[in-house]
């Protein structure tokens, strides 16, 4: 049935009563043509198959214009009775008949999956399908659609999220299906095989979801990078061992960043910036050394748990859920014995909001000025934790979001937080200043590739001569002034990632380059890298007297 265009599945569905109305009306013509009349003389007369059929067709209508074009015989009376209790039966069937196929839901789900598939063929450059229109799902989109280097593909069997999506009116527009992204079939349907498939990312809550999704996708596909969701060790474990390209472990990140935060601000400062951040280090992002009160349990808590350890803190775990169930004591009560007036921080990290919210507020009423982190599930909830004065909330959405993000448009970002977090605390000052003294305390993130598509006057000048980074970044424009761009690192086509590089680093084609800079240095950046005469007055500070011509690599000499 898939594979059946929708004009064929209703005629398909629609047989048997097309069949029978045909019949209702091809008799009665028929026997028209055959059976006598008789003209005004009254000479024998016969209807030709035309008027027969306008006849049949007024009469079959209910219209009745009358005994056309002279008054029927007694025989042909005898037609038109027929006619009338054949044909207007016949209509009431095949009408309630398509009334019902488009009530039909198999029906339904069909006509959109063969819309659906027509759309995902029409696509012809890179796209990305997302199973799973969840909070970080559509925070995932819209990063995406804001760079517009790939279309968007989205599944997912509720309805309303489907709906909701439609309604954002996105540009360019999304083709969504309603249907379990499980389904072979309908992996396949959004294009899972096409070689403009670039990424699948499945980020449902149900870890047993997303990893029979990227079972299936990734036997489809075997070339294809998949991007999923996990919340247990166990099963990233097994999205690994499947061949998932990228696997967002939420309590691991959280963990690495409170990690981070003990280590040094300035570490958690820059990871943050990574994730969405600025480049400021508040007092938020200074932990207390004291005694930590964890209100979490199951993975996460576990992992909170080596995270502490490793870095020597005092922690209590208190199991809230089992508290809320035997209501032995109050919430003040059982805080109050956790020793929560001699606690430093307190570490809200069930899975329920509402319980979440409660500790906070317990929390403060009992000991105003204790450290608050707080884990955050549902979006539509920030600002109560934010009126609540809470110091850190990690959200766990924006995170799955961000990473997923990350590792599309700038992978670079993993290597230079991998690197970094080795550095002792002057070196990460060092790093946290020289970007926001170069740039600004909240600059733009980005990956560019040294390639003729992204880069393509540099790609041709870096065939036949050397160039350094300084000379593109540093006084280009012989004025005195150095572009507002702070290259992080530099990748090399071999792996090799090269940190801060310095300005006598010569570049090399298909580098690729992480970036910190502001949209309109940027714009020049990228004038002087694309525009031959332009990157000629940078490298030689006088301008090229010869005409180029694009996409051959020839110049005639002025």
């Amino acid at each position: 049935m898939h594979h059946e265009s929708s004009i064929w599945l209703i005629l398909r569905k629609l047989r048997i009563p097309l069949i029978i109305l045909n019949l209702a009306h091809a008799v009665p013509v028929l026997l028209l043509t055959l059976i006598p009349g008789a003209d005004g003389d009254g000479n024998p007369y016969y209807f030709s198959f035309f008027d027969a059929m306008y006849v049949v067709a007024y009469t079959a209508t209910t219209i009745g214009f009358g005994e056309i074009p002279y008054a029927f015989t007694y025989p042909q009376r005898l037609v038109m009775l027929v006619t009338v209790y054949a044909t207007v039966p016949a209509w009431l069937y095949a009408l309630g008949s398509i009334i019902a196929l488009f009530q039909d839901k198999a029906f339904i789900y069909a006509i959109r999956m063969n819309t659906f598939r027509r759309k995902v063929r029409n696509l012809k450059q890179d796209f990305i399908i997302i199973c799973g229109y969840t909070d970080a799902g559509k925070l995932l989109i819209d990063k995406l659609n804001e760079d517009n280097l790939y279309r968007i593909i989205v599944i997912d069997k509720n309805a309303e999220k489907i709906e909701a999506l439609k309604s954002e009116l996105y540009m360019p527009s999304i083709p969504a299906v309603i249907a379990d992204a499980s389904s072979t079939d309908v992996l396949k349907s959004a294009g899972v095989l096409s070689p403009h498939c670039k990424y699948l990312i499945t980020l449902f809550d149900d870890d047993q979801i997303n990893l029979k999704i990227s079972v299936r996708a990734r036997i489809l596909n075997k070339n294809l990078k998949i991007i999923a969701r996990s919340g247990l060790r166990q099963g990233g474990e097994n999205l690994t061992n499947i061949g998932v390209n990228h696997v967002i472990d939420i309590f691991s990140i959280i963990a690495r960043r409170i990690d981070f935060a003990l280590k040094s601000p300035y570490l958690f400062n820059l990871f943050s910036w990574t994730q969405g951040g600025n480049l400021h280090v508040s007092k938020t992002d200074i932990l207390p050394t004291g005694k930590y009160i964890v209100c979490s349990g199951g993975r996460f808590g576990k992992t909170l748990k080596k995270t502490l350890d490793k870095n020597h803190i005092d922690y209590i775990f208190l199991d809230v859920n089992k508290k809320i169930h035997e209501k032995v004591v109050s919430d003040q009560e059982f805080f109050l014995e956790a020793g929560i007036m001699n606690a430093s921080c307190i570490i809200a990290g069930t899975n329920d909001d509402a319980i979440n919210l409660s500790i906070i507020a317990t929390a403060r009423a009992l000991k105003p000025d204790i450290f608050v982190i707080v884990r955050e599930n549902e979006l539509e909830e920030r600002s109560l934790f934010s009126h609540l004065r809470a110091d850190k909330i990690f959200m766990i959405d924006q995170i799955a979001a961000l990473d997923a993000y990350n590792y599309i448009d700038r992978p670079m970002t993993f290597d230079f937080i991998d690197t970094i977090s080795s550095f002792e605390k002057e070196k990460l000052i060092h790093t946290l200043e020289y970007i926001t003294n170069r740039v600004n305390k909240r600059p733009a993130l980005l990956e560019l590739a040294v390639n003729p598509n992204t880069m393509y006057a540099l790609s041709a000048f870096l065939t036949h001569m050397p160039v350094k980074l300084g000379q593109l970044i540093d006084n280009p424009y012989r004025d005195g002034m150095d572009l507002e761009l702070a290259v992080l690192g530099i990748k090399r086509e071999n792996g090799e990632f090269i940190l801060l590089p310095e300005n006598t680093t010569f570049l090399q084609p298909n580098d690729h380059l992480l970036i910190a800079t502001i949209p309109s240095c940027l714009k020049r950046f990228m004038t002087i890298v694309n525009h031959h005469h332009e990157l000629y007055y940078v490298l030689h500070g006088v301008e090229e007297k010869s005409i180029y011509f694009p996409f051959t690599n020839r110049k005639i000499a002025l």
